[in-house]
């Protein structure tokens, strides 16, 4: 069984992050990370494969050259390959764009299911997947909570809905994005990071997937970023003084009735 995971870098949560003044771009400290739900679409695809030993996980991702590190971290869990797909030219943070790259490379690797995470944890836009999946006429199911293989071709899922959850069976070749609560993703063995220290990770040009600059470019025009702003200020804590909780809550109340207007 093929398995293709798609996975990108994304700023460490605990990283500075400088907005700058013309509001167009942002200044991020060097810290950087897999991304949070990326981590359980690669712990699934090494526990298919180790159910399934003739399996292949191929991880993937388009990003800057600094993104090597994140495959490597995903070789040193269990992947059996890597591949970067240089974003220098087309640094562009629009989903259409990356989307069509990576489902372009999909077409060329060959695949039977593919895994990435519910969502970036930078952008939170939480389209990739069900992009790719279009892109290449498969079926999508997102955000899943258990993946079970219960025949040659066919999958059985589980994710939330409102009030539940559902069980959705699937033929492959399919797409599935991942959430918390799938699993518990491995803390890699030393073992393992020596064979990711020593790995080769091939840098793709995205223009030898068969792809064009005007193609691309058409693409990143359907999109423009207009500008990066702060969260607003959290007003600051109001301590409610008094001599009873009785006399607190009354007051507590009357600060919702009459100041936050929300009794």
């Amino acid at each position: 069984m093929k398995i293709l995971v798609f996975i990108k870098q994304v700023a460490d949560s605990e990283a500075r992050i400088i907005i700058s003044a013309d509001h167009k771009s942002l200044e991020i400290e060097n810290k950087y990370t897999l991304n949070f739900f990326d981590e359980f679409a690669v712990e699934e695809a090494i526990r298919i494969k180790e159910k399934f030993k003739d399996s292949q996980i191929t991880v993937c991702t388009f990003g800057a050259k600094r993104s090597i590190e994140a495959l490597r971290t995903t070789i040193a869990m269990g992947a059996d390959r890597a591949f970067l797909i240089d974003n220098t030219q087309y640094p562009s943070e629009n989903p259409m764009v990356v989307a069509t790259i990576l489902a372009r490379f999909a077409q060329q690797e060959g695949f039977d299911i593919i895994l990435c995470g519910r969502q970036a944890m930078d952008d939170e836009n939480a389209q990739l997947g069900s992009m790719i999946a279009e892109l290449l006429s498969i079926p999508h199911i997102s955000a899943i909570m258990k993946l079970e293989i219960i025949g040659d071709k066919k999958v059985r899922v589980e994710n939330e809905i409102e009030g539940g959850r559902a069980t959705i069976e699937v033929t492959l070749p399919a797409l599935f994005t991942t959430q918390k609560g799938l699993n518990e993703p491995r803390v890699p063995l030393i073992t393992g990071v020596m064979k990711a220290m020593k790995a080769t990770i091939p840098v793709i040009d995205p223009l030898t997937l068969g792809l064009t600059k005007e193609e691309l470019d058409s693409y990143a025009a359907m999109m423009h970023l207009f500008s990066y702003e702060p969260p607003p200020s959290r007003p600051p804590v109001k301590i409610i003084e008094g001599e009873t909780p009785e006399e607190k809550v009354n007051k507590l109340i009357k600060i919702l009735k009459e100041d936050a207007k929300v009794l």
